[in-house]
Protein backbone atom coordinates (compact mmCIF):
# COMPACT_ATOMS: atom_id res chain seq x y z
CA UNK A 1 0.00 0.00 0.00
CA UNK A 2 0.93 3.51 -1.01
CA UNK A 3 1.48 6.08 1.64
CA UNK A 4 0.22 9.27 2.05
CA UNK A 5 3.13 12.16 1.25
CA UNK A 6 6.57 12.08 3.47
CA UNK A 7 5.12 13.61 6.22
CA UNK A 8 2.42 11.09 6.93
CA UNK A 9 5.50 8.55 6.84
CA UNK A 10 6.55 10.04 9.74
CA UNK A 11 3.14 10.32 11.62
CA UNK A 12 2.68 6.44 10.63
CA UNK A 13 5.61 5.82 12.99
CA UNK A 14 3.40 7.78 15.88
CA UNK A 15 0.22 6.34 14.80
CA UNK A 16 -2.42 4.59 17.74
CA UNK A 17 -5.18 2.73 17.22
CA UNK A 18 -7.74 3.35 14.79
CA UNK A 19 -11.21 5.49 16.12
CA UNK A 20 -13.86 3.58 16.92
CA UNK A 21 -12.22 0.75 18.74
CA UNK A 22 -12.69 2.19 22.29
CA UNK A 23 -8.33 2.48 21.83
CA UNK A 24 -6.08 6.35 21.76
CA UNK A 25 -7.12 7.97 18.87
CA UNK A 26 -4.80 8.81 16.05
CA UNK A 27 -2.09 11.54 16.50
CA UNK A 28 -0.34 13.85 13.71
CA UNK A 29 2.86 15.44 14.12
CA UNK A 30 2.49 19.17 14.86
CA UNK A 31 5.63 19.59 13.21
CA UNK A 32 4.33 18.58 9.90
CA UNK A 33 0.52 18.93 10.30
CA UNK A 34 -1.26 22.31 10.99
CA UNK A 35 -4.88 21.34 13.08
CA UNK A 36 -7.51 24.17 11.62
CA UNK A 37 -10.81 23.09 13.49
CA UNK A 38 -12.64 19.91 14.44
CA UNK A 39 -16.31 19.08 14.22
CA UNK A 40 -18.48 16.81 16.07
CA UNK A 41 -17.34 14.00 13.58
CA UNK A 42 -14.06 15.05 11.79
CA UNK A 43 -10.58 17.36 12.75
CA UNK A 44 -9.15 19.11 9.81
CA UNK A 45 -5.62 19.30 8.77
CA UNK A 46 -3.05 20.65 6.34
CA UNK A 47 0.63 19.40 6.09
CA UNK A 48 2.28 22.17 6.44
CA UNK A 49 5.33 21.20 5.73
CA UNK A 50 4.65 20.33 2.25
CA UNK A 51 1.91 23.31 1.02
CA UNK A 52 3.79 24.95 -1.64
CA UNK A 53 2.47 27.22 -4.90
CA UNK A 54 1.71 26.11 -8.39
CA UNK A 55 4.40 25.99 -11.42
CA UNK A 56 3.04 27.26 -14.99
CA UNK A 57 4.68 25.30 -18.01
CA UNK A 58 7.65 27.60 -18.43
CA UNK A 59 9.22 26.56 -14.78
CA UNK A 60 8.14 30.10 -13.37
CA UNK A 61 6.32 30.06 -9.68
CA UNK A 62 2.65 30.72 -9.95
CA UNK A 63 1.51 32.80 -6.99
CA UNK A 64 -2.43 32.38 -7.86
CA UNK A 65 -2.02 28.68 -7.31
CA UNK A 66 -1.86 26.56 -4.05
CA UNK A 67 -0.78 22.68 -3.63
CA UNK A 68 -2.43 21.62 0.05
CA UNK A 69 -2.18 18.15 0.61
CA UNK A 70 -5.19 17.73 3.90
CA UNK A 71 -6.05 15.32 6.34
CA UNK A 72 -9.74 14.81 8.08
CA UNK A 73 -9.65 12.28 11.35
CA UNK A 74 -13.06 10.68 11.31
CA UNK A 75 -14.53 10.01 14.96
CA UNK A 76 -16.33 6.48 14.84
CA UNK A 77 -19.70 7.43 13.75
CA UNK A 78 -18.36 9.53 10.30
CA UNK A 79 -16.71 6.49 9.81
CA UNK A 80 -19.70 4.17 10.00
CA UNK A 81 -21.64 6.50 7.84
CA UNK A 82 -18.52 6.25 5.03
CA UNK A 83 -18.68 2.47 4.98
CA UNK A 84 -22.65 2.88 5.09
CA UNK A 85 -22.60 4.45 1.91
CA UNK A 86 -20.12 2.82 0.20
CA UNK A 87 -21.96 -0.48 0.80
CA UNK A 88 -25.37 1.06 -0.54
CA UNK A 89 -23.26 2.55 -3.10
CA UNK A 90 -21.82 -1.20 -4.21
CA UNK A 91 -18.38 -0.26 -3.45
CA UNK A 92 -15.70 -2.46 -2.33
CA UNK A 93 -15.24 -2.51 1.48
CA UNK A 94 -12.11 -4.69 2.18
CA UNK A 95 -9.62 -3.18 4.49
CA UNK A 96 -12.52 -0.27 5.17
CA UNK A 97 -13.04 -1.57 8.97
CA UNK A 98 -9.85 -0.14 9.47
CA UNK A 99 -10.91 3.29 8.33
CA UNK A 100 -9.57 6.19 10.25
CA UNK A 101 -9.98 9.06 7.53
CA UNK A 102 -9.20 10.87 4.03
CA UNK A 103 -6.71 12.73 2.80
CA UNK A 104 -7.32 15.38 0.24
CA UNK A 105 -4.76 17.23 -2.16
CA UNK A 106 -6.65 20.46 -2.93
CA UNK A 107 -5.40 23.11 -5.68
CA UNK A 108 -6.72 26.46 -5.10
CA UNK A 109 -6.95 29.41 -6.75
CA UNK A 110 -6.20 32.56 -5.48
CA UNK A 111 -7.37 34.44 -8.43
CA UNK A 112 -10.86 33.04 -9.20
CA UNK A 113 -11.36 32.09 -5.57
CA UNK A 114 -11.66 28.60 -6.21
CA UNK A 115 -11.08 25.18 -4.52
CA UNK A 116 -10.45 21.44 -6.19
CA UNK A 117 -10.38 18.03 -4.54
CA UNK A 118 -7.52 16.33 -7.03
CA UNK A 119 -7.29 13.57 -5.66
CA UNK A 120 -9.11 11.93 -2.54
CA UNK A 121 -7.37 8.97 -0.48
CA UNK A 122 -9.46 6.65 2.26
CA UNK A 123 -6.76 5.95 4.84
CA UNK A 124 -6.28 3.19 7.11
CA UNK A 125 -5.32 2.94 10.42
CA UNK A 126 -2.06 2.96 9.02
CA UNK A 127 -1.92 5.61 6.43
CA UNK A 128 -2.03 3.53 3.61
CA UNK A 129 -4.76 3.88 1.07
CA UNK A 130 -7.71 2.02 0.85
CA UNK A 131 -9.22 3.81 -2.32
CA UNK A 132 -7.80 6.73 -4.67
CA UNK A 133 -10.01 8.65 -6.78
CA UNK A 134 -8.31 11.64 -8.76
CA UNK A 135 -10.74 14.01 -10.73
CA UNK A 136 -10.17 15.70 -14.31
CA UNK A 137 -9.15 19.27 -14.96
CA UNK A 138 -11.71 21.62 -13.72
CA UNK A 139 -13.76 18.58 -12.51
CA UNK A 140 -15.68 19.17 -9.08
CA UNK A 141 -14.46 22.74 -8.52
CA UNK A 142 -15.64 24.96 -5.97
CA UNK A 143 -16.71 28.56 -5.42
CA UNK A 144 -15.40 30.04 -2.68
CA UNK A 145 -17.64 33.10 -3.14
CA UNK A 146 -20.25 30.48 -2.88
CA UNK A 147 -19.56 29.38 0.32
CA UNK A 148 -20.85 31.11 4.13
CA UNK A 149 -18.96 32.17 6.53
CA UNK A 150 -20.19 29.82 8.47
CA UNK A 151 -19.35 27.04 6.52
CA UNK A 152 -17.03 24.27 7.41
CA UNK A 153 -14.93 23.57 4.48
CA UNK A 154 -15.17 27.46 3.57
CA UNK A 155 -13.58 27.90 7.00
CA UNK A 156 -10.95 25.63 6.23
CA UNK A 157 -10.20 26.62 2.61
CA UNK A 158 -9.94 30.23 4.04
CA UNK A 159 -7.68 29.25 6.72
CA UNK A 160 -5.34 27.56 4.38
CA UNK A 161 -5.28 30.66 2.30
CA UNK A 162 -4.42 32.95 5.59
CA UNK A 163 -1.75 30.54 5.97
CA UNK A 164 -0.06 30.50 2.84
CA UNK A 165 -0.14 34.43 2.55
CA UNK A 166 1.89 34.68 6.04
CA UNK A 167 3.93 32.23 5.30
CA UNK A 168 4.56 33.44 1.59
CA UNK A 169 8.74 33.28 1.50
CA UNK A 170 8.43 29.75 2.83
CA UNK A 171 6.35 28.16 0.80
CA UNK A 172 8.22 30.17 -2.12
CA UNK A 173 11.64 28.74 -0.92
CA UNK A 174 9.71 24.96 -1.26
CA UNK A 175 8.45 25.33 -4.96
CA UNK A 176 9.95 23.74 -7.26
CA UNK A 177 10.13 26.41 -9.35
CA UNK A 178 11.38 29.89 -10.37
CA UNK A 179 10.27 33.07 -9.13
CA UNK A 180 9.86 35.82 -11.94
CA UNK A 181 11.53 39.18 -11.15
CA UNK A 182 8.21 40.78 -11.43
CA UNK A 183 6.86 39.00 -8.41
CA UNK A 184 10.19 39.02 -6.68
CA UNK A 185 9.86 42.78 -6.85
CA UNK A 186 6.51 43.00 -6.00
CA UNK A 187 6.97 40.92 -2.67
CA UNK A 188 9.85 41.98 -1.30
CA UNK A 189 10.41 45.34 -2.62
CA UNK A 190 10.09 47.87 0.75
CA UNK A 191 7.06 50.24 1.09
CA UNK A 192 7.61 52.94 -0.83
CA UNK A 193 6.88 56.97 -0.59
CA UNK A 194 5.52 58.70 -4.06
CA UNK A 195 9.00 60.70 -4.36
CA UNK A 196 10.64 57.34 -4.09
CA UNK A 197 8.02 55.66 -6.59
CA UNK A 198 8.62 58.07 -8.93
CA UNK A 199 12.58 57.85 -9.10
CA UNK A 200 12.13 54.34 -9.30
CA UNK A 201 9.69 54.66 -12.31
CA UNK A 202 12.57 57.26 -13.90
CA UNK A 203 15.67 54.63 -13.29
CA UNK A 204 13.46 51.74 -14.54
CA UNK A 205 12.47 53.78 -17.57
CA UNK A 206 16.43 54.81 -18.16
CA UNK A 207 17.41 50.86 -17.99
CA UNK A 208 14.70 50.16 -20.66
CA UNK A 209 16.16 52.87 -22.80
CA UNK A 210 19.43 52.23 -22.29
CA UNK A 211 18.94 48.46 -23.06
CA UNK A 212 17.00 49.66 -26.04
CA UNK A 213 19.36 50.93 -27.24
CA UNK A 214 22.21 48.31 -27.09
CA UNK A 215 20.09 45.80 -28.91
CA UNK A 216 19.87 48.74 -31.83
CA UNK A 217 22.62 48.40 -31.77
CA UNK A 218 23.43 44.67 -31.96
CA UNK A 219 20.97 44.36 -34.76
CA UNK A 220 22.62 47.25 -36.74
CA UNK A 221 25.72 45.05 -36.22
CA UNK A 222 23.88 41.96 -37.45
CA UNK A 223 22.92 43.66 -40.82
CA UNK A 224 26.42 45.02 -40.84
CA UNK A 225 27.67 41.72 -41.33
CA UNK A 226 24.90 40.16 -43.28
CA UNK A 227 25.46 42.84 -45.65
CA UNK A 228 29.38 42.46 -45.66
CA UNK A 229 28.44 38.34 -45.78
CA UNK A 230 26.29 38.69 -49.02
CA UNK A 231 28.41 41.12 -50.54
CA UNK A 232 31.42 38.42 -50.20
CA UNK A 233 29.05 35.92 -51.75
CA UNK A 234 28.19 38.64 -54.54
CA UNK A 235 31.96 38.84 -55.40
CA UNK A 236 33.00 35.21 -55.33
CA UNK A 237 30.10 34.38 -57.34
CA UNK A 238 30.68 37.29 -60.44
CA UNK A 239 34.76 35.90 -59.86
CA UNK A 240 33.22 32.55 -61.18
CA UNK A 241 31.09 33.85 -63.70
CA UNK A 242 33.90 35.71 -64.73
CA UNK A 243 36.68 32.61 -64.67
CA UNK A 244 34.28 30.52 -66.44
CA UNK A 245 33.49 33.41 -69.13
CA UNK A 246 37.24 33.27 -69.73
CA UNK A 247 37.54 29.60 -70.10
CA UNK A 248 34.73 29.79 -72.46
CA UNK A 249 36.19 32.29 -74.87
CA UNK A 250 39.58 30.17 -74.47
CA UNK A 251 38.13 27.38 -76.26
CA UNK A 252 36.59 29.10 -78.57
CA UNK A 253 39.93 30.68 -79.80
CA UNK A 254 41.54 27.81 -79.43
CA UNK A 255 38.94 25.67 -82.06
CA UNK A 256 39.22 28.81 -84.06
CA UNK A 257 42.96 28.48 -84.12
CA UNK A 258 42.07 24.78 -85.17
CA UNK A 259 44.31 23.49 -82.08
Amino acid sequence: MKKWGAGLLLAAALWAAPLGTGEAAPYLPENIFQWVQSTARQSYYFNKSQICYGVRPDGYIDLNKLIVPTVRMYDAVQIQDVISKRRWNGLPLRGYTNLSGRADYLEIDLAANTVQVTEHVDLDNKLGTLSDEKNKPGEGVIDLSKLSDKDVDGKFYRAVIDYAAAHQDELIGRTKGVLSREDDLRIHMPPMTAEQLLEFQKNQEKMLARAEKKLKKAQRAAEKDRAAADAAELKAQQSEEAAAQAAAELATLQAAAGM
